[in-house]
């Protein structure tokens, strides 16, 4: 056997990995649970393509808080394929990209002549290099075969075992953490450092006809704000970009991920997200309510919305922290050809939307693998 790369995950940062190993002429395997395929322009309709989320993925956002579902994107692209695709850049990664970029400042979209494109159409579809990867879609991945301290392989729920001398996982802050836990992985810090993007959607008439293509933001300190239009609604979704609080992922007794974001426990984060939504019923008060708090109602009606609604934004990170986990090459501790390369070794969730940093990590540790000579063609 050839030296085999297996990448268990193919959205943003495993499209980006796939591509860069296959340039340089490894042999790679990319397995993907979800889809392939183009989706619609349309972010909201992308969304309900099945294959492109993960059904049933559910986590707890504050403590002692119910377990909501959680929308997490699927299938080659992963969430660039049902995200707005708002591309700032921030972070201790800032390699350049092959991502492009339309508009202006806050405004910047990953966009190619007016219309969406995920990382893989760019990395894969769009480069000439998805012939040169073996590509399994639909591909569930139930662990890493590990033995006496070395990578093997990865075990597929239906297709038996894959034998390989590198694993990647590409799968996300949400499942790479809680894969390495039921692969038999020990480490201080696995499923350590979870966070997110605390948001909350106002909603309103859109009696004023705007068009369904609406997708805006601006910033202001540590608060982002989207406005959208959802079938006939338009929803206001104030969030807060430098949270502090810490979550965290373990297994249930089942085996399952038990996701516990932990949400807004410090005061400061609560009042800064308040304030943001006091502000912006006031702004919005010429509007049509169909869900916004009165004045005197705004923390309750947030932490409310925060606890038990699906939030707009999905954007967890950690959970293999790199310098805890993982080294700056994404390799796991104590585990010979074992890496994590995904939005999950983040120490700390971006301050911005984070599909480019995650792109630009993809593309900083591939680089540190090709300097040290990890892969050989």
């Amino acid at each position: 056997m050839a030296d085999r790369w297996v990448l268990v995950g193919g959205g943003v940062a495993g499209s980006v990995v796939a591509a860069r190993l296959a340039a340089v002429g490894a042999d790679v395997i990319l397995l993907e649970q979800g889809v392939d395929g183009a989706t619609p322009d349309d972010l909201h309709e992308a969304a309900q393509v099945p294959g492109r989320t993960m059904p049933g993925m559910r986590a707890q956002r504050v403590d002692d808080g119910p377990y909501v579902p959680y929308t997490s994107g699927s299938g080659l692209g992963g969430g660039s394929s049902i995200n707005p695709g708002f591309a700032s850049n921030a972070g201790p990664f800032h390699h350049s990209h092959q991502l492009p970029i339309e508009g202006q400042g806050r405004r910047q979209r990953v966009r190619q002549q007016g219309s969406r494109a995920s990382v893989s159409d760019v990395y894969l579809r769009n480069s000439g290099l998805l012939d040169r990867i073996e590509v399994r879609t639909e591909a569930t991945v139930d662990q890493v075969v590990v033995e006496d301290g070395q990578a093997r392989g990865v075990a597929l729920s239906e297709s038996g075992v894959i034998e390989a001398h590198q694993v990647v996982m590409c799968a996300g802050a949400l499942v790479s953490p809680a894969m390495l836990m039921r692969s038999g992985v020990v480490s201080a810090g696995l499923g350590s450092r979870l966070q997110d993007h605390p948001s909350v959607a106002l909603r309103y008439r859109n009696n004023e006809g705007l068009p369904s293509a609406t997708c805006d933001v601006e910033r202001s300190g540590a608060i982002q704000i989207m406005t959208t239009v959802v079938g006939d609604e338009i929803w206001v979704v104030p969030a807060l970009m430098r949270p502090s609080s810490l979550g965290v992922i373990e297994l249930d007794e089942n085996g399952n991920a038990d996701i516990r974001f932990q949400l807004c426990q410090a005061e400061a984060e609560r009042a800064l997200l308040a304030d943001a939504v006091a502000n912006l019923v006031a702004a919005n008060a010429h509007r049509e309510s169909i869900d916004a708090p009165e004045v005197d109602e705004v923390s309750d009606w947030m932490m409310h919305q925060v606890a038990s609604v699906t939030p707009v934004y999905s954007h967890a990170t950690g959970g293999c922290p790199m310098g805890a986990v993982t080294d700056r090459c994404g390799r796991v501790n104590d585990v010979a050809g074992l890496f994590v390369v995904d939005s999950s070794v983040f120490p700390a969730v971006p301050s911005v939307n984070p599909m480019v940093p995650t792109v630009q990590l993809a593309e900083t540790i591939t680089n540190r693998w090709l300097a040290e000579g990890l892969v050989a063609n």
